[in-house]
């Protein structure tokens, strides 16, 4: 069977069959039904797609006007240098150099496997990592950043070096488009897939393909993240435990008699550490996971002024009480206190808790009393708390989640 009856329509042909846009653009062929011969390859494009000069360089021309019912859909108008503006530039080195197309082609396929290694790095310091270490954020940012950067420069390089640089003008279209337009639309599409090189790079998209699909991956990790425990339960237990001692952020214990009456002091739980004999120590060294969720104001009233709430009368020492640092509201460090009122101030959106009634949210979007800390004084004169947070600190919506 002779080539030309191959290609007569009904016999099998993608492009005569009526099949998707996809399959016409690899056979694309004009609303008259004869071959486009725009082909999957750009350089075989015949002369009227592109016009040699008479030095041999290529000339940039405008597409046809495709949303011009005037005009014929399949026409392709040619501009001289200067017409329209059409800048007429030299080929880039890729494009005459197969060893520099090459190289091209390597280094995108790089940039794209830079990708896969961030995306993967990113999933799996997710789910390994350890959460609490000083590695885990910047390890998260890096691989974050070598996911995203990997396949934008990938993209950019393919883009700029392997891609054919043309300009072209096109004018306003109404908004439903004939049939012939359509075929003209699927027309480019095709001679925009040759113009990529994805047909005869198979490397380029390979690598492409790879890196989008793990790429992917990023936007299941946060849906997992929510998945494992809704954020309330996270700041159900602190890490103050019976017995650990005070400290501040500079690293000092504080011990009764520390403090005047109407001072304040933010103190976070000193890291308890076991010696070889099996005594305990405190390592008044403050993590960034205490500073998170286990800051605590510690105030000195003064005797009498306290008045606890039923069933705590000893969860104060001395006129010392310890609340939560943790605005009920938005989570915003409480660290304002007025000693002639005794209310607490929240500086981002003016909450007020009142600290003779348990620190009870007396004004502002605070709808929750600040949780108080248990404290008492060890054999050494050291506060020490007599237990954890008996409530979620933090703020109230997260109880509703």
């Amino acid at each position: 069977m002779s080539k030309q009856d191959d290609d007569t329509p009904g016999t099998g042909h993608p492009a005569d069959d009526g099949g998707s846009i996809f399959d016409r653009a690899k056979h694309p062929v004009k609303p008259s039904g004869e071959p486009a011969g725009g082909g999957a390859d750009a350089r075989t494009r015949g002369p009227e797609l592109k016009q040699g000069r008479d030095d041999g360089s290529e000339r940039l021309g405008t597409p046809p006007h495709q949303t011009d019912s005037t005009r014929a859909p399949a026409t392709v108008l040619l501009a001289e240098a200067g017409e329209r503006g059409v800048e007429v530039r030299p080929p880039h080195a890729e494009e005459i150099d197969r060893r520099a197309e090459r190289r091209a082609e390597r280094l995108v396929a790089f940039w794209f496997i830079v990708s896969v290694v961030g995306t993967v790095g990113f999933i799996v310091t997710n789910f390994v990592g350890d959460k609490q270490a000083e590695y885990y954020t910047p390890c998260m940012g890096g691989a974050l950043a070598m996911a995203m950067g990997g396949i934008g420069f990938g993209i950019i390089l393919w883009a700029k070096r392997l891609m054919p640089h043309e300009e072209a003008v096109q004018e306003r279209h109404p908004f439903a488009s004939p049939a012939e337009e359509i075929a003209a639309t699927e027309e480019t599409v095709a001679l925009g897939y040759a113009d990529t090189g994805l047909a005869r790079r198979p490397l380029v998209r390979r690598t492409l393909l790879g890196a989008g699909t793990v790429l992917g991956g990023l936007l299941v990790v946060p849906l997992l993240n929510l998945t494992n425990s809704k954020p309330g339960k996270q700041l159900d237990h602190t890490r103050w435990v019976s017995g650990a001692r005070l400290v501040t952020g500079e690293g000092n214990l504080v011990k009764l008699g520390d403090m005047a009456i109407g001072g304040i002091e933010t103190v976070f739980p000193a890291v308890p550490v076991t010696e070889a004999n099996g005594t305990v120590r405190y390592e008044p060294k403050v993590t960034l996971h205490d500073k998170a969720d286990s800051a605590t104001v510690l105030i000195r009233l003064a005797p009498g002024e306290n008045h606890p709430r039923p069933g705590r009368e000893d969860w104060a020492y001395a006129g010392h009480v310890a609340y939560s640092k943790i605005c009920t509201h938005a989570g915003c460090p409480v660290s304002l206190y007025e000693a002639q009122t005794h209310h607490l101030l929240c500086p981002c959106h003016q909450s007020v808790f009142n600290v003779l009634d348990g620190c009870r949210a007396i004004f502002g979007p605070a709808s929750r009393s600040l949780p108080q800390l248990a404290i008492d004084v060890d054999k050494d004169g050291y506060f020490i708390a007599r237990h954890d947070y008996t409530e979620p600190v933090g703020p109230a919506f997260w109880e509703r989640s």
